[in-house]
């Protein structure tokens, strides 16, 4: 069986399906053989319980990552801290005073002499 003809694994024998050969029925792939006698054994495929199937799997294969990474010290949990309230103090809080800007003078022009004007 050549890599381009390879389609499934067949659902009872457990053994690659060629594309000329492939029966597929019930959401399984199956030889043609395999399927006349086993293929009335096998439920039909709940898209459901598929799609669950996987997404617990892929949970489990997390969940042993994190396991492996936490053993060998590369990942540190994150453990909740409690927070201290600060006591209030008994000395009442001073308000600020409001700093008043300066206004700025206008200056005025300085009279030319008749020296200057020259």
């Amino acid at each position: 069986m050549s890599g381009e003809n390879f389609i499934d694994m067949c659902a009872v024998c457990k053994q690659g399906v060629a594309k000329e050969s492939m029966e597929y029925q019930k959401g399984r792939v199956f030889h043609p053989k395999c399927f006349e006698i086993h293929g009335k054994t096998f439920p039909i495929v709940d898209p459901d319980l598929a799609h669950l199937s996987a997404k617990t799997r892929i949970e489990l294969v997390q969940m042993r990552n994190l396991k492996a990474r936490v053993d060998a010290g590369l990942f540190s949990i994150p453990k909740s801290k409690k927070k201290k309230v600060a006591k209030k103090s008994t000395k009442p809080k001073k308000q600020r005073t409001i700093k008043r800007q300066k206004k700025s003078k206008t200056k005025s022009a300085k009279k030319r002499t008749s020296k200057s004007r020259r």
